[in-house]
């Protein structure tokens, strides 16, 4: 099929081309800018593109899931976006240099915390909602600290992410997603100590990181040693669907990721 096959309208029960209809497109809400809690004025269409981009991968996970906007009722959502400059210039910072914007960046502002915890009573259990969530938005932090090395991503826009809590009417079924604007594939963070060292770039230190990789975890793929990442490893998915019986999922696509829980389990 060629493109111009591809882009052609459709015709009608009457024999008459009608034009396909767009999704709807999804609210802002609230946005929080972290860590500065102002935008200047020059960053504004970095935002935009941030706030577009987040809505654009929400679009991308509703088409996989076969729903449509009218399909489901939005209960709430915000948007956190991440307005530190250093992100434009990621791959020119020493790993220690990285490591301490995260550490700034993961201390979220009371204003997230009122929002969460809102968001966590509408679900029905905000401590739940709350915990499952940080560990969701620590490894799309993460996952914007890969982005910003190895794709130089955020030069033209800022990495963020949006969390949205909605009924899906045709399975009946509540659900959180947190969207990001990330890597767009799963990422292979250094392993840490029982101590929370990180194990170390040496020889040895690669063969432990390695061994625990392939004979335990049994994850595969490369280590960017010279990324820093935020330094707690997350909830596995493991131990978020076995221990504490959550139906969750992980969504990739192009220009991000979305994380994915289905609520209707734990009541």
């Amino acid at each position: 099929m060629n493109a111009a096959t591809a882009s052609a309208p459709k015709k009608g029960a009457s024999g008459k081309y009608r034009k396909e209809k767009k999704m709807s497109p999804l609210k802002v809400g609230p946005v929080i800018y972290q860590p500065e809690d102002t935008l200047l004025e020059k960053d504004r269409l970095k935002k935009d593109m941030t706030l577009s981009e987040l809505n654009h991968v929400f679009r991308l996970y509703m088409t996989k899931k076969g729903l449509r906007m009218k399909d489901i009722s939005i209960l709430g959502l915000f948007s956190v976006v991440f307005n530190d400059p250093n992100f434009a210039h990621w791959h020119e910072l020493s790993k220690k240099e990285q490591s301490d914007v995260l550490t700034g960046l993961v201390r979220m502002p009371e204003v997230y915390n009122d929002l969460i915890e809102r968001l966590g009573s509408t679900a029905g259990d905000a401590q739940i909602i709350k915990s499952v969530v940080k560990d969701a938005y620590q490894n799309a932090i993460d996952s914007f600290s890969h982005a910003a090395y190895l794709q130089k991503k955020y030069s033209d826009r800022f990495p963020g992410f949006k969390i949205v809590l909605f009924v899906d009417q045709v399975n009946q079924a509540l659900i959180l997603t947190l969207i990001d604007n990330g890597f767009g594939e799963k990422i292979i963070k250094p392993k840490k100590s029982h101590m929370g060292q990180e194990y170390g770039n040496d020889a040895i230190s690669r063969v432990t990181d390695w061994l625990i990789r392939r004979y335990v975890e049994k994850e595969e793929g490369p280590v960017k040693w010279e990324i820093a990442y935020t330094g707690g490893q997350g909830m596995a998915l493991k131990k978020l669907r076995i221990e504490m019986g959550m139906n969750v999922e992980l969504h990739f696509f192009a220009t991000g990721a979305i994380f994915e829980l289905k609520l209707k389990n734990i009541f």
